[in-house]
């Protein structure tokens, strides 16, 4: 079938990214899973063996996620080229999904962990800088004497580390939020994936934040409810005392990670593949290119966007 593409709302693209996850459930579920399968297998020997080779929990706990991130963008990239042939009328399966993507999971791995880790490091940055600038402010107008920080200037600089750096971070990480389909599907590096991401989202990046908070409270909702069997074998002193979870309870949660994350990891990547096309169509006449160009897989990025990796 030959999808015809046009510009879509916001409401249109939720229900066409929903619509090629129930259509294509399998394929979706299939490429989510697979990667976590090596998630799962960490999660059980972390549970029967690794407490005894590896002590530290903090290490424990930094490879399995490690382990997470790395599985997710793997599902990412795969989840990618799935969505594009099924958007463009071409069928597609989870081994060819895997196969197109074989050549660009490195870049994936470390684009994504640079756009997403870096607005993190300065939004932190940022909320230091204002708490130490509306410190200073106020001591050099006579508001404090200098010999203390008082419990209000106190309230203001956890509002401003609470706001300011948050509101930061997620400035860029919406400008920088189509980079996996970018990288997939055109081939960038670093610098050229960033630049064309905020260059498709510049003047409707509030549309991606409503799109970006329904699907992360679906997929939270399905998270915590597959996850609720974990829960329920835990009291809160567990919380508290990680130590005394018993090994039946950590194998609970490793079997309730893996089905929540194979089932809900590819709805936002769905849907930012989606508004990668859409926002093509909207800028660059992209549905006028496929048709002139039919048997290219992807028509390559507008001639004035610069491919300097």
């Amino acid at each position: 079938m030959t999808t015809i593409l046009r510009p879509l709302s916001t409401s249109e693209l939720l229900d066409r990214t929903f619509h090629l996850y129930k259509s294509n459930f399998l394929v979706f579920l299939g490429i989510a899973a697979i990667p976590q399968v090596g998630v799962f297998a960490l999660r059980l020997a972390d549970a029967l063996w690794a407490r005894q080779i590896i002590v530290t929990r903090g290490v424990r706990i930094a490879v399995l996620y490690l382990a997470g991130f790395v599985a997710i963008e793997i599902c990412h990239a795969a989840t990618v080229n799935a969505v594009s042939d099924l958007h463009l009328g071409r069928g597609s399966n989870i081994w060819s999904a895997y196969a197109s993507a074989k050549n660009s999971l490195l870049r994936v791995i470390g684009i994504t962990l640079v756009a997403f880790a870096l607005p993190f490091v300065l939004g932190v940055l940022v909320g230091v800088v204002a708490v130490v600038i509306t410190v200073g402010l106020m001591v050099g107008l006579g508001l404090r004497d200098g010999t203390g920080t008082g419990p209000w200037i106190g309230l203001i600089a956890v509002f401003l580390i609470l706001v300011a750096g948050p509101l930061f971070s997620i400035n860029w990480w919406i400008r920088w939020s189509l980079v996996v389909p970018v990288t997939v599907l055109e081939g960038g590096g670093l610098r050229t994936s960033m630049r064309r991401s905020s260059r498709l989202t510049e003047g409707r990046r509030w549309r991606l934040v409503v799109i970006y908070l329904l699907v992360f409270g679906l997929t939270w909702i399905v998270v915590i409810l597959l996850q609720t069997p974990f829960y329920s074998m835990v009291r809160w002193r567990s919380f508290l005392q990680p130590a005394s979870i018993s090994k039946v309870a950590v194998v609970v949660a490793a079997i309730s990670n893996f089905v929540s994350q194979s089932l809900v990891s590819p709805l936002l990547t769905i849907a930012c593949t989606l508004i990668y096309y859409d926002e093509r169509v909207r800028r660059e006449g992209f549905d006028l290119q496929l048709m002139m160009s039919p048997f290219e897989k992807v028509p390559p990025p507008a001639a004035d966007v610069p491919l300097i990796s």
